[in-house]
């Protein structure tokens, strides 16, 4: 998120720089170098934001940044207005105002020159940190994380009598698996984290993979590029055959790989499933190992991302997951809060909070079954579920019983390009529920100066492809459309809202009041 903030300011600083030279004078020098200085500090935030969690030295330090970006962009703006107030206009009468209000004007350039040079020395400090406590060595520890940056999505459901609201789906999957059609297909599962697309396709691919000559099972997120997905996929389709891993696996480049696992499958009819996929790019990458040899053969994709879904092209079939209706939910939700009680039922006096409380998780299952554990081992009086309900939002952000969900879910965030993490952010200024207007949040977001310039657009036309960026990977949900298709209103998960509203705090982007006084 401080890439985001610093990324945003350099765009403001570059425009500035570039549209009102005119209005900068002295401190246009001043301004430039502070611009030299925060690109230098950009490529360590970019590894630093990895880590973020995993350090404290780290973490202090991209606050720091974040805080002085925030800072240069109040004193900036301070200096523009401060200018174009100056400005009296040609000819006499302007000549003579300039002059009345020379001392007035002296003195607030002095202000906000000083203001600048000592932001400018404090910018050069903050970057000199990131040398003296060796963070341009975050680097070498980038490929050893890389995998843990991210978790694989689990299945939700331990054991086969908790599955609940899956049986449709289960049933049209294994049609298509099943059907006589001989060409290889792709089954692209889509749906935002949490939503149980892992659970699914466990499931299913439990009951069918010993109906096809080899499967394999990859969890993309947890591979390293698209080389070691390769090979991980070679040791699971011969480690399930007995069939010696050859000892030059490890040494083998891209080509080697394409041309074994093509070698491999080409007279196979095979199941892969590909679960977690974020990238386009790495399916284009693979996509060519997996021939269509007529055999039947069958690809499982799971994806958060709609775009990756819709590039997987000829023979790929999509579905959309959608949450869990209100009576599954319900019997999901009391199966886990009341698992120790006879017929796992919800006392009469509990139900209101406990359906409260259920509805919060807006049908997402990991939520449901995160929540409801929590719950189970509360106790069962009106008080004491009412503290919770009131408390969600510490709830996620603090309670460990709850962090799988937060992970999950800020995975889709901490995937965000800079540009549109300000974008998701600012949604959550809207209250719990209300339907977005699409036009109104275009306008709002071209006004807060979140959209970047592209030639042959106009800001409207860009902050709508950011819209539509944001509603394909899963973030933002459609609620009407007009005649047209187009969308007409939107809004956020409760749960990414209040995810959102935890980030916002603790990034200083903005504040959600709920009208009580603090003490």
């Amino acid at each position: 998120m401080a890439d985001g903030a610093v990324n945003f300011l350099l765009e403001k600083l570059t425009t500035i720089l570039v549209q009102k030279a005119s209005l900068l004078g002295e401190a246009q020098g001043e301004i430039d170098e502070i611009k030299l200085e925060l690109e230098s500090m950009r490529s360590f935030l970019r590894d630093a934001e990895r880590r973020k969690e995993r350090s404290e030295s780290v973490e202090t330090w991209v606050r720091q940044v974040r805080e002085v970006a925030y800072e240069i962009e109040d004193i900036v703006d301070e200096f523009l207005h401060h200018k174009e107030r100056c400005w009296h206009g040609d000819g006499l009468k302007g000549f003579v105002q300039g002059v009345v209000n020379l001392p007035k004007d002296m003195t607030a350039r002095h202000q906000i020159s000083s203001k600048l040079q000592k932001l400018k020395a404090k910018v050069h400090e903050v970057s000199e940190r990131s040398k003296r406590y060796g963070f341009d060595e975050i680097n070498e520890g980038r490929r050893l994380g890389a995998a843990c940056d991210r978790w694989g999505e689990l299945p939700i459901f331990a054991d086969e009598d908790e599955l609940v609201g899956m049986e449709e789906n289960t049933q049209k999957m294994l049609e298509w698996l099943e059907e006589d059609e001989p060409h290889r297909t792709i089954f692209s599962i889509v749906g935002m984290g949490g939503l149980g697309k892992t659970t699914l396709v466990t499931k299913v691919y439990e009951k069918v993979k010993r109906d096809f000559d080899c499967w394999a099972w990859i969890s993309v997120s947890q591979t390293d590029g698209s080389g070691e997905l390769l090979r991980s996929m070679i040791k699971e389709f011969l480690e399930i055959k007995q069939v010696m891993v050859p000892s030059n696996l490890g040494s083998m480049n891209y080509m080697q790989l394409v041309r074994m696992l093509i070698d491999y499958l080409h007279p196979k009819r095979y199941v892969v499933v590909l679960d977690d996929v974020w990238s386009i790019d790495l399916w284009s990458q693979i996509r060519g190992v997996f021939p269509n040899n007529r055999n039947g053969s069958r690809i499982i994709l799971t994806t958060r991302n709609e775009n990756v879904a819709a590039s997987v092209g000829i023979g790929n079939q999509i579905h959309r997951l959608q949450p869990l209706q209100d009576t599954d939910a319900w019997a999901l939700f009391c199966k886990k809060a009341f698992w120790n009680d006879l017929g796992r039922s919800c006392p009469k006096e509990l139900e209101p909070l406990a359906r409260a409380i259920m509805k919060k998780c807006e049908g997402l299952p990991l939520a449901i079954v995160a929540v409801g554990g929590l719950m189970c081992s509360r106790n069962k009086t009106v008080a004491e579920w009412k503290k919770v309900y009131e408390s969600i939002n510490w709830q996620l952000s603090h309670n460990p019983m709850l962090e799988q969900v937060k992970s999950i879910l800020l995975l889709s965030f901490n995937d965000l390009p800079f540009y549109l993490k300000h974008c998701f952010l600012y949604c959550c200024i809207f209250p719990d529920g209300y339907p977005i207007k699409r036009k109104k949040l275009i306008r709002l977001w071209v006004a807060e100066g979140f959209i970047t310039e592209r030639k042959g657009m106009t800001m409207e036309e860009i902050a709508e492809e950011y819209l539509t960026e944001l509603i394909f990977r899963s973030m933002v949900q459609v609620t009407e459309t007009n005649d047209e298709g187009r969308v007409k209103t939107c809004r956020v998960h409760d749960l990414m809202r209040e995810l959102a509203m935890t980030t916002s705090e603790k990034e200083d982007f903005c504040t959600a009041s709920d009208g009580r006084e603090q003490d």
